[in-house]
């Protein structure tokens, strides 16, 4: 089936391959990013080119990326962006993000990026799209929904301003420690000893609420968390997590984690925290988010705020982080759309 849409007049649709892109156009697609990442989130250091570009030619044998730019008077003025997991969970989600610069919207840019990206993935039955976006960019929301997307997965962005922690509190969290569990701290590469422990930790984050999401499990493996080591490095950022450990079996009970960019230093993303069911009611949560965040006071003296990302309906973890200090900044959605409405929608 075709999903042939003729770009606006003006605009080129062209395929681009990261690994053999010049250097003018990567800097072209980084700029696009980094346009839309101050769209977002105007109050933050700007993102750094040398990640943003780690980004676009990042590859990966456990996911396939297809990019499509908008090209306007020989520059690039709007991309589309498709993953597929390659990891044998959730083959028939299509990860798809579309960017036009302000500048050139509602001229049927976005259409015409999605037609091709529609292409891309031809005649498959069973596709379902997903698209994240947020409510900081109504034009992003605004994009979804025309193409017949609908939010499934409501997610709240917290955060938290450091210089207001109750460090008391904190300190209090800090000196549970439960008996019989220990602690394990991993500073970036995970040791060998621990892979298990890692792996334990992070499938955890499936038991996360999915609200109307329509995934499956994901599938984490060493060699997957080989990989992400590997583009973290390339995108030159660091990455903390700590292990609440049962003494008894060796196994994860709970875990938390956190991401650096030491060239952004004054913002700090929060990673997964969960607690394995069967070690739940013993404030292992608070134990290993207290033991964090006095790290962060300890050794990260620049940072000024620290954000996260729950489920809204994650009531548990909310509760944690807003007796942190942590209060609502803005939701983002995981819009979601069948290959059938999107077709439908690409063709009025």
């Amino acid at each position: 089936m075709s999903n042939t849409v003729a770009a606006p007049s003006g605009y080129a649709i062209e395929r681009i391959d990261p690994a053999a892109a010049s250097t003018e156009v990567e800097a072209q697609v980084v700029a696009l990013m980094q346009a839309i990442e101050r769209e977002e989130s105007p109050d933050d250091p700007p993102p750094p080119y040398e990640a943003m570009a780690a980004q676009f030619r990042m590859s990966s044998p456990f996911r396939e990326m297809h990019w499509s730019g908008a090209f306007h008077a020989g520059r690039v003025v709007g991309g589309a962006m498709m993953m597929i997991d390659k990891t044998g969970a959730n083959t028939n989600v299509r990860q798809v993000y579309l960017q036009v610069l302000p500048e050139h919207r509602r001229r049927g840019i976005a259409r015409a990026l999605l037609a091709s990206v529609l292409a891309e993935i031809g005649d498959e039955s069973g596709v379902v799209i997903h698209t994240w976006t947020t409510t900081r960019m109504p034009a992003g929301i605004a994009c979804a929904e025309r193409f017949g997307g609908e939010p499934a997965l409501r997610m709240r962005t917290n955060q938290l301003d450091v210089a207001s922690v109750d460090r008391g509190l904190m300190e209090e969290w800090a000196r549970r420690d439960p008996p019989g569990y220990r602690l394990e701290w991993i500073d970036d590469d995970v040791p060998d000893r621990l892979m298990d422990n890692v792996i334990t930790a992070i499938q955890t984050m499936n038991t996360s609420p999915r609200e109307g999401l329509q995934v499956e499990d994901f599938v984490v493996t060493p060699e997957i968390v080989r990989d992400r080591e590997r583009q973290r490095r390339e995108r030159g950022s660091d990455h903390w997590m700590l292990l609440a450990v049962d003494e008894a079996t060796g196994q994860t009970a709970a875990f938390t984690e956190i991401n650096i960019d030491r060239r952004t230093p004054t913002v700090l993303w929060q990673g997964g925290t969960a607690t394995i069911p069967e070690h739940r009611g013993k404030k292992l949560g608070k134990w290993v988010k207290g033991r964090m965040m006095l790290r962060i006071l300890d050794e990260l003296p620049a940072v000024r705020s620290v954000r996260t990302n729950n489920a809204g309906s994650n009531a548990p973890m909310l509760a944690i982080n807003e007796q942190m200090g942590y209060r609502f900044a803005y939701d983002n959605f995981v819009y979601q759309m069948t290959l059938e409405k999107a077709r439908e929608r690409v063709r009025r």
